[in-house]
């Protein structure tokens, strides 16, 4: 098994569905990466925490917005937001972002990813802030 992938430029991160998990090309057990991509004026599909997963967000390009239960944090290239365990987030890129909103998601439990299994709890009827 390597433990070398390769993500592809900017203008390619996440594919067709805006992201791509990649802890599996890499062999990571403890710690799993996705690259995503935002359009301007896109915004995570709903609400969502993780009973026992970190997430750390680091902005790689672009302007958004990350809220965090109550609280909204601006995003752009150089910002990196933990989000905690049990708290609630989702994120957006801002309508007039002179690009895409690109970020790596880096997930860990303390434990081998595979025991901590699907830990999520989705809130797909909670508003978002901007929308409000």
């Amino acid at each position: 098994m390597t433990n070398v992938t390769q993500i592809g430029a900017l203008d390619a991160w996440g594919g067709d569905k805006g992201k791509h998990f990649i802890e599996k090309e890499i062999g990571a057990q403890f710690a799993g990466i996705s690259v995503n991509t935002t359009e301007p004026g896109g915004e995570s599909p709903y609400w969502h925490s993780h009973a026992r997963l970190e997430e750390i967000y680091i902005v790689i390009d672009g302007r958004g917005e990350i809220v965090l239960d109550d609280e909204v944090v601006p995003l752009e290239a150089g910002t990196v937001v933990r989000a905690a365990p049990g708290v609630m987030h989702a994120l957006r890129c801002l309508p007039d972002s002179p690009t895409a909103l690109r970020w790596l998601c880096v997930r860990s439990a303390g434990m081998a990813l595979a025991d901590v299994g699907r830990d999520a709890e989705l809130d797909k009827d909670r508003p978002y802030p901007w929308n409000a």
